[in-house]
């Protein structure tokens, strides 16, 4: 009966949305993919949403470059005003594509581990610090692209079914500090990438002032 519900919920319902039948599934005990399936497709629902944030990333590069040329032109008519209001859009653009990048690495560094720990055999003691990180990147992209950060969160709930498929026991030799400590050294490592790549990719913004204009 439960599998029927699920069935008829997709034929009457086309454009319901995959994130709710998963859960309309799980509720109801539905698991038709094993759970090496299963693990592969959040991959690959991971890869579409670091794919959107890669998007926003070369938009918010585009953008400031816009904004850095003109600020540029500016200077060099000695419009100190205009330069000015240039510079600080392009400073608040570069912020945006910080938490971007920072959010691409770090779902860059997601997968690759659920890729490895799937070879291996090893998802049990994984599942805990991906789900941080992937909780951390939904919360930093709220504002930024609500639809990814409304994504992530399906995921997570995905995670919380594998992690209780793949038992609990696994807290006996993954206590909460590792979790929290392997969650964390991935974000800093996503974060301290993501600052090399900004300094490489947009050119070095100096405000103007009356000092370093043309003459």
């Amino acid at each position: 009966m439960p599998q029927r519900l699920a069935i008829m919920a997709r034929r009457h319902s086309p454009v319901m949305s995959e994130s709710f039948l998963s859960r309309l599934e799980d509720k109801l005990g539905i698991h038709q993919q094993p759970l090496k399936e299963r693990i592969v497709h959040v991959m690959y629902r991971l890869r579409v949403q670091r794919n959107k944030i890669e998007s926003m990333g070369l938009m918010m590069q585009h953008r400031d470059k816009e904004l850095f040329d003109k600020c540029v032109t500016a200077r060099a008519s000695g419009d100190m005003t205009r330069a000015s209001l240039y510079a600080e859009e392009c400073a608040d653009v570069r912020k945006i594509a910080k938490v971007v990048l920072q959010s691409e690495l770090a779902l860059e560094r997601v997968i690759f581990k659920l890729e490895t720990a799937e070879m291996l055999g090893d998802i049990a003691f994984l599942m805990h610090p991906i789900k941080n990180v992937v909780t951390t990147i939904g919360e930093q992209m709220r504002h930024v692209m609500p639809e990814v950060s409304y994504e992530l969160g399906q995921i997570n709930e995905t995670l919380d079914s594998l992690v209780a498929d793949t038992g609990n026991g696994m807290e006996t030799f993954s206590p909460i500090e590792a979790h929290s400590a392997e969650a964390e050294g991935i974000l800093k490592e996503a974060d301290t990438l993501a600052e090399q790549r900004i300094k490489s990719r947009f050119p070095e913004l100096r405000r103007p002032t009356p000092t370093n204009l043309p003459a």
